[in-house]
């Protein structure tokens, strides 16, 4: 006898085989995509320290402020180019061509420290601003990559849970940059690093991303950038999910701004009051990410990201009250807590809401944001020079209300939520 084929045995085996490689080739797609994402931030940690360790062996301080300007010059202006090559290309590809553009930038550290100055500060420039252009490709690139590997239902849940493997990626890459340049040099670690940075590259081989026209290919640079504006002129959601980011992100500039001064005038401490403070803020608020990757609470999160902004922004008007070292602990706890969970809830609602043709664009709009604001904050002690850190606490935080009342006003005025 021979065994029967086709029929109902065929149907009722081999569908639910087809459907269970289907899941687990999905669960497969979404941890390579956390693991390079995650390993990703690990480079962006390193990339933190070891320019500026660099810039000020070889300078000083003054190298390392041209530097940290560098860079965000070099994201501001190159912004709209990284938006339109993203769209206007295979994700995975700009992908892949970020993560080397900023090996190659790593890896022009390792000889700057023996080459004569005049060799030296441009090739550390440049390097900087190599840094600054791939990370603005790769954050386009994997945005559009994470939208098409997770339905719009499950994104902010999925985008917290990447936080908090991206947060952990960046905390491990700041410690080995320091702990590598402590005992192997900066040249050697610049170079393990870039080798880190290109030996991830395979695990973009095992995500799926669909072949389709980007109609971003039609357009030049500035008819795209065009194309950007309208659309956020005419999606109040979008633009809204745009500016909330703009937002958060100066909140936290401005803590990283005021911090210091504030520690030694207002609450009377040095450094160690300092470390303190950044070590409870990032552990309170990797212990609120991991929190708000539960399912029930990311459901919850999904309709909370303008108060969790407005949050954010109150916990500056909070601190800046604090004048005994304990209270301000706690208060800084729990204001890292309500920064980690704001920033993720805007990045993950902005790619919600987002057209995913136009991903690129709209992120390099949010960068041009971020930038411009972060100018003007870093220019306030220098505008307002008599002015306390407590008194621009108070004065950013109210800012940041008020900004955020008026843009969830605006909004409501607009087109419905997506659902």
């Amino acid at each position: 006898m021979t065994a029967p084929t086709g029929g109902f045995s065929e149907i009722a085996f081999s569908e639910p085989t087809r459907e269970m490689h289907g899941f687990h080739s999905q669960v497969m797609q979404r941890r390579c995509f956390i693991g390079f994402s995650s390993i990703s931030f690990f480079i962006v940690g390193a990339g933190i320290v070891m320019p500026a360790w660099v810039a000020f062996d070889v300078g000083g301080s003054n190298l390392v402020g041209l530097v940290l300007l560098a860079s965000s010059l070099a994201g501001f202006a190159l912004a709209p180019l990284s938006g339109h090559l993203v769209d206007r290309h295979n994700h995975l590809r700009v992908t892949a061509s970020g993560q080397l553009v900023r090996a190659l930038g790593l890896l022009m550290l390792a000889p700057v420290q023996v080459l004569r100055d005049a060799l030296s500060r441009p090739i550390l420039l440049l390097s900087t601003v190599l840094g600054a252009f791939g990370y603005a490709l790769l954050a386009g690139a994997m945005s559009g990559i994470l939208q098409s590997l997770i339905p719009e239902t499950e994104r902010m849940r999925f985008n917290l849970r990447l936080s908090f493997f991206n947060q952990a990626g960046m905390a491990l890459g700041t410690g080995a940059a320091g702990y590598g340049i402590a005992h192997v040099g900066s040249a050697t670690t610049a170079a393990l690093f870039a080798f880190v940075a290109i030996s991830v590259l395979p695990l973009l081989r095992n995500l799926t991303y669909p072949t389709r026209t980007h109609a971003a290919k039609r357009l030049n640079l500035f008819s795209a950038s065009r194309e950007a504006i309208n659309y956020l002129v005419n999606e109040p959601q979008t633009l809204s999910a745009s500016v909330s980011v703009g937002l958060v992100f100066a909140v936290i500039q401005i803590t990283n701004l005021l911090l210091p001064g504030f520690v030694s005038h207002s609450l009377g401490g040095g450094s160690r009051l300092f470390g303190t403070l950044e070590m409870t803020a990032a552990i309170a608020g990797m212990a609120a990410l991991a929190a708000a990757g539960i399912p029930a609470v990311a459901r919850r999160m999904a309709r909370m990201t303008t108060p969790l902004v407005a949050a954010a922004a109150g916990s500056l008007l909070v601190l800046s009250f604090a004048t005994d070292p304990l209270v301000a602990i706690v208060l800084y706890a729990a204001a890292g807590m309500l920064w980690n969970l704001s920033r993720a809830a805007a990045n993950g609602h902005l790619l919600t809401v987002v057209d995913s043709a136009l991903i690129g664009r709209v992120q390099a709009f949010t960068s041009l944001l971020t930038g411009a604001i972060g100018a003007l904050i870093f220019l306030l002690p220098t505008l307002l020079p008599s002015t306390t850190e407590a008194q621009l606490y108070m004065a950013c935080g109210v800012m940041i209300l008020v900004a955020t009342a008026l843009l969830a006003l605006w909004t409501r005025r607009g087109r419905p939520a997506r659902t």
